[in-house]
């Protein structure tokens, strides 16, 4: 399983999210789940821009 994580994500990124991971660890839950929110909404965001540049919709 490691080797797959090590192939499919640079070790630099691995830092970055055991390092995330343990700040989200020491936050309330009520902090974890706000930030969860935030994060699925960027998602979309992200998503609906793809989705907008595929049709070629100019944004803005």
């Amino acid at each position: 399983m490691a080797d797959a994580l090590d192939m499919a994500i640079p070790k630099e990124e691995q830092d970055e999210i055991k390092e995330f991971i343990s700040i989200l660890i020491l936050l309330p839950k009520p902090d974890r789940a706000i930030l969860l929110s935030n994060a699925n909404a960027l998602k979309v965001r992200s998503d609906i821009e793809k989705a907008m540049r595929a049709q070629g919709i100019k944004q803005g």
